[in-house]
């Protein structure tokens, strides 16, 4: 219960957060869209500039012409002004151009836009004014202003041409500011009408403020002061979260890292900070700078996300999906510079974002359900609906569909650093999480590394007592053979062979009475010069499966082939794999051992006619305590073969098995004479090979 109404009062948190993120989002929203309400009432005409203002927008004061076919020079803007042609049809004082009550984007367009305004000063006011236009990445705004604002301007060679935009580099602007922005010099009491040509590859999101010059410097001091605690923000969480992934080797945190590198790359080149630290950077080199790092934050974010949601395990076709998807939205980054390719390229890789973005959300649902204890899961959700708010409302302003209020001139960098921040709080629970189970898991290591020394200690002490009961067997077998009470010669060869089999017992009671061997589990081998049939001769000898050697077939190509191996532990593999074929095959059965020489090495290799393995049991040969299912009814503790297995490879060599189910299984043990001259034996001589020459 208590456990419960933990996860229960986690879940009313969280709940409680969403509701006040929402309120705010709410609180930001509602007065932007108001403010575009109430400049409809102002209607359309002249700014008036009074001695009383100090900034005003132009978002009421405009006519706006769209040249479709980019054909239009400015001599025919002029004339089609004059003559009310055009899209405006000679409605109002705007002539030719169409009234507008507020600068709506226009979306990524090759139309050129062309703007009027009429501007009045009126007496009292200041004769100097700065003309401020955004965004920061469009690529050519064109100011054409009456060369002598006292007279009318009536031709194209009445005005003087201010060139601005990305394309101008920053040393060369008017004014060295974030946006483009001119002084223009106004004569009072007169209306003075000026043209803005806009051209740009870039999505056409434009905006427009008059500022006295006081007015200008104190507004630059107040953006700068925002734009740089937020690239300040972005950067402290790049730093921190970056040397965290790196310290414990976690990629979602590294994901995590690199979605938000590439915000403030993409921050920092948008917002035009960036221009003023490369002064004559050609205009192609921004348009990758911005275009580029925003296709690679796609990327970084659908790598985010299959981090984070442990795609591979959880959805494996959709990982592919969304790498596959990162790929393609980084390869497409270079084509920010060409701009025929860059307007389809940018749009594609929007919309896959966006349908990706949409799955993510519905896999979070979904692992919420499965999981609805998970609180980080619900930090994730947050995160990803501030997210998609954001981008809902700029691509809304950016398609025209929201007023470019100042307020929500980038809905997407507030809703980014929300978003950045709620991710990041859920990512510091998982490290917490992550950090409890490792200390969870030390400690389960510290208790099975104690209970495997017990049980090595217990061995040790099982394996001491029995050299008495060995002794004794061998010592009454002994004196049997010593009374001659005995004297069928096979009577006498099996007496033999109980002393010979105590013996072996007894010597591999002493083996695993050794430090060595029993320390962690590890073989310490003493290789010695020996024959291959002597190897084999021994693992036969005394076989406990009854009639075994009636059904056994050996062949042995080289006898006298010599061996640098230990013969005892070597034998006991050999005698596993052979008891194990004939306990598991039918007694009407032949089984075959064979060894003989291989090209670098030998090859032992034991064949039998039994019921066989699957694929999927051939590929656990050699776990401890396995058990093929063709081994059901039959005695056996699973240990055999990972002894043979364990023993095989403290010689260098490997255990292989060929088997069909229903048709018998063929094991092969394979030493190679080079495998001691690289790897060395544990008790042995590294420098002497393990199969002689």
């Amino acid at each position: 219960m208590g456990r419960r109404s933990g996860g229960e009062g986690e879940g009313r948190a969280v709940a409680a957060v969403l509701r006040r993120l929402t309120f705010l989002l709410l609180l930001v929203l509602l007065p932007a869209l108001g403010g575009g309400a109430s400049a409809l009432a102002d209607g359309v005409g002249v700014l008036r500039l009074s001695p009383a203002t100090k900034g005003v927008s132009l978002s009421t004061h405009f006519g706006q012409l769209v040249d479709h076919g980019r054909s239009l020079s400015f001599e025919d803007v002029l004339r089609a002004d004059a003559k009310g042609e055009g899209r405006g049809e000679g409605k109002g004082d705007l002539g030719g151009f169409v009234p507008r009550t507020a600068f709506r984007g226009a979306g990524q367009t090759r139309d050129i836009h062309w703007y009027r305004f009429d501007l009045l000063r009126e007496p009292g006011a200041p004769a100097t004014w700065i003309m401020e236009l955004g965004e920061a990445y469009i690529d050519h705004l064109d100011l054409h202003v009456p060369i002598d604002p006292a007279r009318p301007a009536t031709g194209a060679e009445d005005f003087r041409v201010i060139r601005m935009g990305d394309f101008v580099p920053y040393s060369q602007r008017p004014m060295q500011s974030r946006l483009h922005a001119t002084p223009l010099d106004l004569p009072e009491g007169r209306v003075v009408t000026v043209y803005l040509r806009v051209d740009s590859v870039s999505a056409i999101t434009l905006y427009g403020t008059l500022w006295t010059s006081k007015a200008f410097v104190g507004q630059q001091t107040r953006t700068l002061l925002f734009q740089g605690m937020f690239l300040g923000v972005l950067a402290i969480l790049v730093l921190g979260y970056g040397a965290l992934g790196v310290m414990l080797q976690d990629t979602a945190l590294l994901a995590y890292t690199g979605h938000i590198a590439s915000a403030l790359l993409y921050y920092l080149f948008a917002n035009g900070i960036a221009a003023a630290l490369q002064p004559d950077a050609p205009g192609w080199l921004m348009n990758l700078e911005v275009g580029g790092t925003g296709l690679l934050g796609s990327a970084m974010a659908l790598i985010l996300w299959d981090r984070l949601l442990d795609l591979r395990r959880n959805f494996p076709r959709l990982h592919r999906v969304y790498l596959g998807a990162a790929l393609f939205a980084a390869l497409l980054s270079v084509t920010s510079v060409m701009p025929s390719f860059f307007m389809i390229a940018n749009p594609l890789v929007s919309l896959v974002a966006a349908i990706l973005t949409a799955i993510s959300l519905v896999l979070i649902v979904l692992l919420i359900r499965r999981n609805p204890r998970d609180v980080i899961l619900r930090f994730y959700l947050a995160s990803t609906l501030t997210a998609v708010v954001g981008i809902s409302v700029a691509q809304a302003a950016l398609r025209g569909g929201i007023p470019l209020d100042w307020l929500i001139v980038d809905p997407y960098q507030l809703g980014s650093i929300v978003a950045f921040l709620i991710l990041g709080a859920g990512l510091t629970l998982r490290i917490r999480r992550l950090q409890t189970e490792r200390v969870r898991a030390e400690q389960e290591t510290l208790f099975a590394t104690t209970r495997a020394e017990e049980q090595r200690t217990f061995i040790a002490m099982l394996s001491h007592e029995f050299r008495t009961p060995l002794a004794s067997i061998d010592g009454a077998a002994q004196m049997i053979a010593l009374t001659g009470g005995i004297e069928d010669p096979g009577a006498l060869k099996r007496l033999d062979r109980v002393r010979a089999t105590t013996r072996k017992l007894a010597d591999l009671v002493e083996m695993f009475l050794s430090s060595q061997a029993l320390d962690q589990g590890a073989l310490a081998l003493n290789p010695e010069p020996v024959a291959l049939g002597t190897v084999i001769g021994q693992a036969l000898d005394g076989l406990a499966v009854p009639g075994g050697e009636a059904r056994l077939t050996v062949t042995v190509e080289a006898p006298n082939r010599p061996l640098r191996v230990d013969s005892q532990f070597l034998g006991v593999a050999v005698t596993n794999l052979v008891q194990n074929a004939l306990r598991y095959s039918p007694p009407d059965t032949t089984v075959f051992v064979e060894a003989r020489e291989e090209e670098g090495g030998v090859a032992i290799r034991v064949t039998d006619h039994g019921r066989g393995m699957s694929a999927e049991e051939v590929a656990r040969i050699g776990t401890i305590y396995f058990r093929a299912a063709s081994s059901r009814g039959t005695k056996g503790s699973g240990i055999g073969l990972y002894m043979t297995h364990k023993i095989v490879a403290a010689h260098g060599g490997t255990l292989t098995v060929d088997s069909v189910k229903g048709s018998g299984s063929v094991f092969t043990i394979r030493l190679r004479d080079d495998v001691l001259g690289a790897k060395g034996l544990e008790g042995g001589d590294a420098g002497l090979p393990l199969a002689a020459q």
